[in-house]
């Protein structure tokens, strides 16, 4: 498991909502089941002479399948650094080439992905997907540009964002798909099959939970959006089902595209609180409007994405809650971290101690038991690890 975003002559096959409901359960999370010791340290990984890049914040990284290493990706030199998690250290830097056959054009890349049953790289792109080896050379590419150059055709009035994760295995695409400009509310989750070149399409209500708390800024006259703090998404792989989460709710969503069966689970804690309540202007007309819109969405629960722990079989979230201004008037924030087992049934839910532990958006995940959080340590590289004995 990992983490938690057309034709041609070629099918295309249109799934309407086949969203089959396999139910629904509410679970209350205990505070006091387990004994569990938390504990927080910092980590820096060691560069030598050289540097390792993070203007991406390590968004365009992802580990080779023991989770030792970390493939992170240079697209202004066209480098790939490898890091050595278990040393410590930058091990290796290595080129990949951006002009002939077989390579990755010069693009704005969205994420880089390793499939970690066949350790071949996928690089997202604004417009493309492109399958390489562990050095780069493109064994296919995938154009979604929607035209006639595509592989993929599908309806206009849906937009694929092409910020999803690929599975395990290599062979699909999953992510969300959206309304058209200016809006693009989420309308529900979508699959590309690499090999049969096919997009299916399948709307989801739960997304609601996103579009209702996400927050735009756009001038009066403006057609397009000068300012956006949409909610953040999850999404995780269990066996041949997604996991999905949204940072606005207690909840997640277990698809299987299979069958088309979506279970629903809910969480009640009594640490936190259980949804955002919206308490700020969703659409807003000026610069100044949109930062005390965002400050104060700011005050509201965050649920972080669920992330899977192998080497335990269990689960592990982390809730982030508002309490209040100190003296400087800086934002202060407690953390709590909820466990699950590998079923999604919660186990326990807690205080993080002081002082706190919060998952960077761009790069966090859990190895050995230990969840990482990116941290940018005066322009070298560092982690905050979260331990959970």
């Amino acid at each position: 498991m990992k983490k938690m975003a057309f034709f041609c002559g070629l099918t295309l096959f249109l799934f309407g909502c086949q969203e089959k409901h396999a139910g629904s359960n509410t679970f209350k999370i205990p505070t006091d089941s387990l004994e569990v010791t938390l504990s927080i340290d910092t980590i820096l990984i060691d560069a030598g002479d050289d540097f390792i890049y993070l203007n991406h914040y390590l968004r365009l990284s992802d580990f080779s399948a023991d989770r030792r290493f970390l493939h992170n990706f240079n697209p202004l030199n066209y480098e790939m650094e490898l890091i050595d998690l278990q040393e410590k250290r930058l091990v290796e830097k290595y080129r990949i080439e951006k002009e002939g056959p077989k390579t990755v054009p010069n693009h704005f890349f969205y994420r880089l992905q390793v499939a970690e049953e066949t350790e071949e790289l996928f690089f997202q792109t604004t417009s493309h997907i492109y399958k390489t080896d562990l050095q780069g050379k493109v064994q296919s590419s995938y154009r979604f540009m929607n035209d006639s150059l595509s592989d993929f055709r599908y309806n206009p009035e849906n937009q694929i964002n092409l910020q999803g994760f690929v599975s395990e295995n290599g062979k699909h695409f999953y992510s969300f798909y959206t309304d058209t400009f200016p809006d693009r509310k989420r309308k529900g989750l979508v699959r590309v099959d690499f090999k049969e070149k096919q997009v299916d399409f399948r709307e989801m209500d739960f997304f609601h939970w996103a579009n209702d708390f996400d927050l735009y800024y756009r001038e009066p006259d403006g057609r397009y959006n000068r300012g956006e703090y949409p909610e953040m998404s999850g999404m995780a792989f269990k066996g041949d089902s997604i996991i999905f989460s949204i940072s606005a709710v207690n909840k997640l969503w277990v698809y299987h595209f299979q069958s088309g069966y979506l279970k629903e689970l809910s969480y009640e804690s009594t640490l936190t609180k259980n949804q955002k309540e919206g308490n700020f202007p969703k659409r807003v007309e000026s610069m100044e409007a949109f930062q005390e819109a965002a400050k104060q969405k700011n005050e509201e629960v965050y649920f972080h994405p669920i992330q899977y722990d192998p080497k335990n079989q269990r689960f592990l979230r982390v809730t982030t809650q508002f309490e209040g201004y100190d003296k400087n008037g800086e934002a202060i924030y407690n953390s709590y971290l909820t466990i699950f087992d590998k079923e999604l049934q919660p186990i326990q839910e807690q205080l993080i101690p002081e002082p706190g532990f919060y998952p960077s958006n761009s790069k966090s995940f859990i190895k050995d038991g230990v969840y990482y959080s990116y941290l940018n340590m005066d322009d070298e590289l560092a982690f905050i690890r979260l331990k959970v004995e």
